[in-house]
């Protein structure tokens, strides 16, 4: 059931990148309904020789990857802002990082650019090596620091005219 909802979870991520929303939302639900049967199971633990990392916080970062992979941050924030967050803080720290680098991908695009750089400095303090190599954490830093100056630049500007500075 863990590598059923696994594959479904790289599908629906794989459908968000070509743009099929509906195949995404498709997979995620799958994979929402293989989560709540591994949730659901009880009896003597099940030895996973494969090592999946599979349960409903998984399904739920997915969707917040996916819909940013479809451009729609407020989706994205949305999916996190309601998400159980007991589901999500179990994941191995390398999971919690990408999540946190996505919530900083979505904080930006959604103009917010002090919150974005929040999730990235939760991303780095759980997982540092992941985030200070991962190129979308780079990215992600790199367009706060233009906005950063860009913002800068443009009230520095407006003050020197103020101010008759040439």
């Amino acid at each position: 059931m863990r590598m059923w909802g696994a594959l479904h979870l790289r599908a629906a991520i794989s459908s968000a990148r070509g743009g099929n929303a509906a195949g995404s939302d498709e997979r995620l639900a799958l994979a929402r309904t293989a989560g709540e049967r591994v949730n659901s199971y009880v009896g003597p633990e099940i030895h996973d020789r494969h090592s999946v990392t599979f349960s409903l916080g998984n399904v739920v970062i997915h969707g917040v990857s996916a819909a940013l992979e479809m451009s729609d941050q407020t989706k994205a924030l949305r999916l996190n802002r309601e998400a159980d967050p007991a589901h999500i803080t179990v994941l191995p720290n390398s999971r919690l990082g990408h999540h946190h680098m996505d919530l900083a991908r979505a904080w930006l695009w959604d103009g917010n650019r002090d919150q974005a750089l929040t999730e990235l400095e939760t991303a780095e303090r759980i997982a540092p090596q992941l985030v200070r190599n991962h190129p979308v954490a780079r990215a992600t830093l790199r367009k706060i620091i233009y906005a950063e100056r860009a913002a800068t630049r443009q009230r520095l500007r407006g003050m020197t005219g103020r101010f008759s500075l040439d």
